[in-house]
């Protein structure tokens, strides 16, 4: 059974978690773009790399830009069962014979953003009970 959230119970309390949030929200946008720029830079730079493998990495990411943008909870949530499937990937290619060096780069930045988005998701759900607790 998930807990769920419970709304801060001072000012003090609040502002940890806003801070949190703000640590949680940095480190999910730099890993996001993180990704779609690694994806960008080796679909330009390496030849064997097609645009249909560009947008079959990319598309699943940028579906998210628009709540990332807000900073919805529920983005947060859901890109982290999509970055889940990144994070498959690069394991599976990481201990294959012929790993490369983007598949640990892929498994760093994917673990990250599923952690600080997990994170971010958690700490913007109780600052909106708190937002709305505070102006009751």
């Amino acid at each position: 059974m998930a807990m769920k959230p419970e709304a801060p119970t001072s000012a003090e309390q609040a502002e940890q978690i806003r801070r949190k949030l703000v640590i949680a929200r940095t480190l999910v946008l730099g890993s996001y773009a993180g990704l779609l720029l690694l994806f960008t830079l080796l679909a330009l730079i390496t030849p064997e790399q097609s645009w249909k493998l560009w947008l079959v990495q990319v598309l699943p990411l940028v579906i998210f830009v628009p709540g990332l943008w807000r900073g919805y909870h529920r983005t947060y949530s859901w890109i982290c069962f999509v970055v889940l499937i990144y994070f498959t990937w690069s394991v599976t290619n990481l201990i294959s014979p012929l790993a490369y060096w983007r598949d640990g780069v892929v498994v760093v930045l994917s673990v990250t953003l599923f952690i600080s988005a997990m994170m971010a998701s958690r700490w913007r759900q109780e600052w909106f009970l708190w937002e709305h607790r505070s102006t009751e």
